[in-house]
């Protein structure tokens, strides 16, 4: 999140270290609120989880915080087993005027990019511009096979940063 910052193997671990000690997953990796406590930790202003029951509902409101903050917010994609930044959108109106607005696209940063996966496919190369209509392909419901989240499964998840 800062300009010029240091994106090195070694500070990415630091990073992946950080966030699994302030909220670790069953499967080894970390928590979204992990994502969200790090990033406040780290100085980046505040952050959390937000779950809502539609992707429509979801984006909406990450564009809103997105906007009001000027900070990016974080998908939870592949059933929450992996996270896009969305670094910002197309819209009808602007969300920081109003709450009657379409978000119709938004721009996302993937760290697999450049991999491929097996089940999802390529990653989308640094910021790609995903209509909404087309989040669905890989923003699905939150669903862990190491543990029930009953305030997060079957819905969105998403970390937004707050004022």
């Amino acid at each position: 999140m800062s300009p010029g910052a240091d994106v090195s193997r070694e500070t990415q671990l630091r990073l992946f270290n950080l966030t699994r000690s302030l909220a670790p997953a069953p499967d080894g990796a970390a928590e979204p609120e992990g994502w969200a406590k790090a990033l406040t930790k780290l100085g980046f202003g505040g952050y959390k989880v937000s779950v809502h029951p539609s992707i429509r509902s979801a984006i909406t409101a990450a564009a809103k915080a997105v906007r009001t903050t000027g900070r990016p917010a974080g998908l939870m994609v592949w059933r929450g087993a992996h996270s896009w930044v969305m670094s910002g959108f197309t819209a009808s109106a602007d969300p920081a005027l109003t709450d009657q607005f379409t978000v119709t696209a938004v721009r996302i940063e993937d760290v697999w990019y450049p991999r491929y996966s097996n089940i999802w496919g390529r990653s989308r190369p640094p910021d790609a511009l995903v209509p909404v209509g087309k989040l669905s392909e890989d923003f699905k419901p939150w669903k862990r096979p190491q543990a029930r989240y009953p305030a997060k499964d079957g819905r969105y998840v998403i970390v937004i940063p707050t004022r």
